[in-house]
């Protein structure tokens, strides 16, 4: 891999995780972490995972359970629970785009904010329970790397609707280069972690949560980060539920 892409994936690292190192970036490099993402959530899972497959809590798939949403949460920064969050809170009670705006950028979170990102982390929970008792670790580690091509998903399809702001650098990047390796990252690593048809599911319904999105920013006149963090957590959700659904 040439220094240069080396670079890239360290700044999609430390971006949008803790794990990675802090460095100094300009606008541009931020435009250039989409084709990384999904590499990047392979990393973060497999990062969380260890432990557990190591004997860490065997057996324990409640802890294990809880602890693998909690790293996350912690690892991420709660970055895409923020953005999930800000989404619920615009799009309950007034999807309209002026009230819509006013709401995503108060920082204090609403009840539908709350409710939400408690449904998300304890819908995660409870879904990543069964992929443990299956003893299925790739799984778990796939989920992350699905959640991150949501974001990268998200970044092309809300590109011609986006806002100024850091959300706004990502999708300036995204272009059918960087989504196809994304995609093609996913697609290798699911071959070794879940079945073809939990795959296929979990395409569907990412595809579903995509839609939704796209359909709320043309909605309300624009995209933001917060949309890339949404797709984020509705993604890797999808993939949770579509292996739950079929084993």
């Amino acid at each position: 891999m040439r220094p240069g892409l080396v670079r890239d994936f360290l700044i999609t690292l430390g971006f949008m995780t803790r794990i990675g190192p802090v460095m100094e970036i300009e606008a541009d490099d931020i435009g250039r972490t989409v084709k990384w993402m999904p590499l990047s959530g392979l990393v973060l899972g497999a990062v969380i995972v260890l432990p557990f497959w190591l004997g860490l809590f065997a057996g324990k798939f409640w802890i294990q359970s809880w602890l693998t949403v909690a790293a996350s949460v912690y690892l991420t920064r709660g970055l895409h629970f923020d953005g999930f969050a800000d989404i619920a809170d615009g799009a309950g009670p007034y999807p309209d785009p002026e009230r819509f705006w006013k709401i995503i950028k108060d920082s204090c979170s609403g009840v539908f904010g709350v409710l939400a990102s408690v449904l998300a982390v304890v819908g995660q929970a409870v879904c990543f329970f069964y992929v443990y008792e299956a003893g299925t670790y790739g799984t778990v580690i796939w989920i992350f790397v699905l959640g991150r091509l949501g974001n990268a998903l998200m970044s092309i399809v809300g590109k011609p609707l986006a806002r100024p702001g850091q959300g706004s650098l990502s999708m300036r990047g995204a272009d059918g280069l960087s989504i196809g390796i994304g995609a093609l990252t996913t697609v290798l690593v699911g071959m070794f972690a879940v079945s073809p048809m939990v795959q296929l599911l979990a395409y569907v319904f990412c595809g579903g949560a995509i839609l939704f999105l796209f359909r709320l920013a043309k909605r309300v006149n624009g995209a933001n980060g917060d949309f890339l963090g949404a797709a984020v957590v509705l993604c890797e959700l999808a993939g949770l539920l579509a292996f739950c659904a079929l084993n």
